[in-house]
């Protein structure tokens, strides 16, 4: 067996106990086991990565956001210990997105391997890539306030709606991720237009990609004033962050979907 299939499997047994663990009774033990499944599905997925080229394709592109949103998620939990019990809806999340990744890898698509990388490139691409993990954070954030919301509303109650946090403590975790978002988006579209210079003596081309990029980084912007100016919370905010999601995923893998899919 090799490397890379160890590392896969232990990324998805790993993930899926992190989803069980997260759904168990708060208690000290407990959360040991939930933080130390997570510990261990960020080092496989680490792993993984450093077992493959690094290439351009979808998976890698999957894979790279795996790894983003589980550092968004390391960060958020620093600051925010009590919204581990997220991991109930991040776990799925992961999971099907690494099940993507192994599906991605069986089909022909642009294989290119990425061996020279400027620094403007580089930083461009990290900085993208954490900018989408910070957004995932967010959107599962409003998922679960969502949700949370609709129980209460309908006086129903499941494992799921109890054990997610406190509607005021997701929310805070929500605006986290968005302005983690579009301060690491900022940084991104500004190595972009360095490494467009470098490359190309002009500052910027006007592409799919570009554009969703920039509406992307309006549309976090505006929602970021509608909550701290006029006090947007909720629903509203939970869909309109759900929707920068949507945005920032046809920007990013959505673009590689098309490419080795779509169009191979």
């Amino acid at each position: 067996m090799t490397h890379t299939a160890i590392s896969t499997i232990i990324v998805l047994a790993s993930l899926l106990a992190f989803s069980g663990l997260s759904l168990k009774t708060p208690g000290p033990h407990e959360r040991t086991r939930c933080m130390a499944t997570f510990v261990v599905a960020i080092v496989a997925t680490i792993y993984w990565i450093a077992n493959r080229d690094w290439g351009l394709g979808l998976s890698t592109a999957l894979l790279a956001s795996i790894l983003a949103t589980q550092i968004a998620f390391a960060v958020a939990l620093i600051r925010t210990p009590d919204i581990l019990p997220l991991g109930s809806l991040l776990g799925p999340y992961l999971l099907i997105v690494a099940g993507m990744v192994v599906w991605a890898d069986t089909i022909p698509g642009d294989n290119a391997v990425l061996t020279d990388i400027g620094g403007w490139l580089g930083a461009h691409m990290g900085a993208a890539i954490m900018s989408y993990g910070f957004v995932t954070l967010g959107a599962i954030a409003s998922g679960a306030i969502i949700l949370r919301e609709r129980a209460l509303k309908q006086r129903k109650r499941s494992l799921l709606t109890d054990r997610l946090p406190s509607i005021s403590t997701t929310e805070n975790t929500e605006i986290f991720g968005l302005t983690a978002a579009e301060i690491v988006l900022g940084l991104a579209i500004l190595f972009g237009i360095g490494a467009e210079y470098a490359a190309s003596g002009t500052f910027f081309q006007v592409t799919h990609k570009s554009l969703l990029t920039l509406i992307t980084f309006a549309i976090i912007g505006l929602l970021l004033c509608l909550h701290f100016l006029k006090g947007v919370r909720g629903r509203l905010a939970a869909r309109l962050c759900l929707t920068v999601y949507l945005l920032i995923s046809l920007s990013y893998p959505g673009v590689k979907f098309v490419g080795d899919v779509l169009l191979s």
